[in-house]
Parts: structure tokens; sequence; C-alpha cells
């Protein structure tokens, strides 16, 4: 799945800023009020941008690039379906799992999307559907810049972080989406892999 139009940081755009600036350059994932969106900047003369934090690319515990034995915890699927598409690895049939409330979408034998509609299917913060704007803010921590919204949806990536002294690239190329309804309420909550 290609969301052409969503705010993307490209790992080897970000990988060519840091090997230019060297080992010490300010990528930072801190986060006013420990919020699920960070600001982080690549290069110390440019604004921060939002991301997601890391740890929130999990819905029901089911992680991006997991393979489909990880579907066991959630039981037999309610259904299921197919379809079909095309990147640059060529065809392939995307196999969606549906568990009521929640898709979760195995292309090539890996999670390729997981998508929650559902109030029974949760981030690890408690992002879930259903919740009020103001109680999503409250998660969040911030209001989500204008940039990331696109035709009603918030698409956010995954911010790189220092932990123990390195720096991990976890989920920069994954999407973190999410939508609200007419009524004011989080509609989905969406995790998409990047594509090779």
């Amino acid at each position: 799945m290609d969301h052409v139009r969503s705010h993307r940081t490209s790992l080897a755009f970000l990988a060519t800023v840091l090997v230019s600036a060297g080992t010490t350059a300010p990528v930072a994932g801190a986060a006013e009020g420990g919020g699920t969106i960070r600001l982080a900047r690549v290069q110390p003369d440019e604004p921060p941008h939002q991301y997601i934090a890391p740890s929130e690319f999990s819905i029901a515990g089911i992680c991006l690039h997991g393979d489909l034995a990880t579907l066991d915890r959630l039981g037999m699927p309610k259904a299921l379906s197919r379809g079909y598409g095309e990147d640059s690895g060529g065809g392939y049939t995307a196999a969606i799992y549906h568990y009521g409330g929640l898709d979760v979408t195995v292309v090539r034998g890996r999670i390729n999307a997981v998508t929650a509609k559902s109030s029974g299917w949760a981030t690890p913060r408690g992002l879930k559907p259903g919740m009020r704007r103001a109680d999503v803010l409250d998660l969040l921590g911030r209001e989500p810049a204008p940039e990331h919204l696109n035709d009603g949806v918030y698409s956010f990536v995954g911010c790189p972080e220092w932990r123990d002294g390195e720096l991990v690239w976890d989920n920069v190329n994954n999407l973190f989406e999410f939508s609200f309804g007419g009524d004011g309420r989080l509609s989905f909550v969406r995790l998409a892999a990047g594509q090779p």
C-alpha cells in the first residue's frame, strides 16, 4: 500500500544527513509531557518535526513485519478476505484477517497493516477508536500539525531515537494513521508498513 500524499521521512535521507553531520547529529525523541507525538530534528538548524513514538507501533500486541504466527494470540478470525497489489517486489496477494473491529493484512507472510476500527483494540498507550478528540489529544501530548492531515487522515512516521547509546530506526518508514469521524471521536487507528 502506497500512501503518496503522506508525510514521509526516508531512512536513506536520514542516514545521509547523519553521516554528513557526524555521529553526534542531534536526532532527539524528547516530547514535552511524554505524549505519543514526539518532536525531533535531524539537523540543528531545522525546525523540529512531529513523529510518533516507536513504542506506539503496535495494536493489540500485533506489530508490523511480524510473521503470521503472531496472529495466534488473537484466536480464529471471524472472516478472511484477499486483495492483490504490486510494488517494487512485484505482484502480491494480500490476506486480510478480520477479528471483529481489527483487520490485519498479511503480505508475503509478514504483517503489512493493522487497522483498529472498534474500541476493543488499542495501542500500548491506550489510543483506540471511539475516544473523544480531547482524550486523544491528551494521549498524543500535542495537537497534530496540519501538514500530517491528508483527506481527513493524520499520517505520521516513527521517530528515530537513541537507546543505550545507539540510534534506533524502528518504524521510520512505517506509517501510523488515524482519523476522527463527524462525531469528533476517533474512527480508526492504522499501522501500515513502508514498502521496499
